[in-house]
């Protein structure tokens, strides 16, 4: 008899915190992320993207192991990353942003003409500078979201960005 009460009051209490959400007008998937994690996804997807349009033109334009080894990592990561962020959005029901051909379209056009080290320079320049916006963003968002695995995202990689800013400068120095 005590254990059906216990099972009992736990059901009334379960079913009570479902209805409490949803009187509240959000549905209870919702209270797993909210617009702010949705916005970075949507963003840094976009992000992403242009930061492999950016790492695409090194593998004919250097011969800078550095410059190869960091456009192959930061492409590799990003890929990643945008499946991730995907399925979350399309998990949230919400959509995917299109690929965007133009969104680099003017640094793309500063690089296309180079090579050597002429180019090692101007894109080390660049994508440390692109790189510095993405940690913006990911700042953002980690003060600002709510889904667990969004703000880990955005922790990862305010850590990952500000640490190859830094080799970036070196390299640069």
């Amino acid at each position: 008899m005590r254990w059906t009460t216990i099972a009992g009051a736990l059901l009334c209490v379960a079913l009570a915190g479902g209805c409490a959400a949803s009187a509240a007008g959000a549905p209870v998937a919702m209270a797993a992320y909210d617009q702010e994690d949705v916005q970075f996804s949507q963003d840094m997807i976009t992000h992403h993207r242009q930061t492999i349009q950016l790492a695409e033109l090194v593998a004919k334009r250097t011969t800078t192991p550095y410059v190869r080894e960091l456009s192959e990592k930061l492409e590799a990561g990003e890929k990643a990353d945008i499946q991730k962020m995907s399925s979350w959005l399309k998990s949230w029901q919400v959509a995917v942003p299109p690929e965007d051909a133009k969104g680099v379209a003017n640094q793309v056009a500063q690089l296309s003409p180079k090579s050597g080290k002429a180019f090692d320079k101007l894109w080390l320049s660049l994508i440390s500078a692109h790189l510095d916006h993405g940690i913006m963003m990911a700042s953002a968002a980690q003060s600002g979201g709510k889904h667990g695995p969004t703000i880990e995202m955005a922790a990862r990689l305010v850590t990952e960005q500000t640490a190859q800013i830094a080799e970036i400068k070196e390299q640069l120095a």
